[in-house]
C-alpha cells in the first residue's frame, strides 16, 4: 500500500466545526510531508453544509453507507482509505491535528496502532465531571474484562495501519465500535503493539453532541457480552 496518511472524519451535521478544523489540519499533512487524503464522511443525504466546506478547504466528501450511525461512517471511512495508515479524528474539535506529526514518527518505529491517549503520563480532558466518570468507567471494565494494557480504550484518535482495518470485519453500529475495533486487532496478531502518545482532548467546538446516554450505556453493555463470547471462542 502506498506511504502515506489517509485521515476519516465521521461528519454528522458538523460543517461549523470542520471550518476551522480542516485547513489546520491539512497545514499539518503538508509539514509531515507525504501523500495524504482527508475524508469527510458525512450522512445518506446531506443535512447542513458539510459538502461545500470540504470543496473549500480541499476535503474529499464521502457520504457514509449502510446507515446513518457512528459505525456506517467507520466501516465507510476504512473502506475508501488509500493509503498506509489511517488516522480516525471527531468532527466537533475536540481531537487538535497538531499530534499527527507525533503519531506518524511513533508509528513508523513499528507498533501496530498509536492512541491518543488523554488517561496517559502527560494526557488530559476537559469534559465536564460526568463524562470523565463515565469514560473512567468504561475504561476500567474493558481492561479488566479483555486484558487491553492501554490506559485509553475508548479514545478514537487513533492511527492505524490501513492493511489491519481493512480485513476487519465490523459489527457495532455506534461509539462502541471504538473498542470492537482495539479487541479485534487485538485479537488479530500477538503480540500486538500499541503505543499511547498523550493528547489534551477538548470539549466540542460547536453543536450538539451525538452520544445519547440511554442508548450510549446499553450499547456497550452488550458490545462487551459480545466481545467477550468472540475472545472466549477464538482463545479456545
Amino acid at each position: 500500500m502506498t506511504e502515506g496518511i489517509s485521515v476519516v472524519i465521521p461528519s454528522y451535521q458538523e460543517g461549523e466545526n470542520l471550518r476551522s478544523i480542516l485547513p489546520r489540519l491539512a497545514e499539518q499533512l503538508s509539514a509531515i510531508g507525504v501523500p495524504h487524503e482527508i475524508l469527510c464522511i458525512d450522512t445518506m443525504e446531506a443535512l447542513d453544509d458539510t459538502e461545500a466546506v470540504c470543496r473549500e478547504f480541499g476535503a474529499s466528501y464521502v457520504r457514509r453507507s449502510g446507515g446513518n450511525n457512528y459505525g456506517d461512517a467507520i466501516r465507510t471511512g476504512f473502506k475508501a482509505a488509500q493509503y498506509a495508515y489511517t488516522v480516525v479524528m471527531d468532527g466537533d474539535g475536540s481531537h487538535d491535528p497538531k499530534y499527527l506529526s507525533e503519531f506518524y514518527e511513533a508509528i513508523r518505529q513499528g507498533p501496530d496502532l498509536i492512541i491518543g491517549s488523554r488517561y496517559t503520563k502527560g494526557g488530559d480532558t476537559e469534559n465536564p465531571f460526568i463524562l470523565k466518570a463515565m469514560s473512567y468507567i468504561l475504561n476500567v471494565s474493558y481492561r479488566l474484562m479483555f486484558g487491553i494494557r492501554v490506559k485509553d480504550v475508548s479514545d478514537s484518535y487513533r492511527m492505524y495501519r490501513t492493511e489491519q482495518t481493512q480485513a476487519l470485519v465490523l459489527e457495532c453500529d455506534n461509539f462502541d465500535i471504538v473498542e470492537e475495533i482495539l479487541i479485534k486487532l487485538s485479537m488479530s496478531r500477538q503480540p500486538y503493539d500499541i503505543r499511547e502518545v498523550p493528547i489534551y482532548f477538548e470539549e466540542r467546538k460547536a453543536g450538539v453532541s451525538k452520544r445519547k446516554l440511554g442508548k450510549f450505556i446499553l450499547s456497550y453493555l452488550a458490545t462487551m457480552r459480545r466481545l467477550k463470547k468472540m475472545q472466549r471462542k477464538a482463545r479456545a
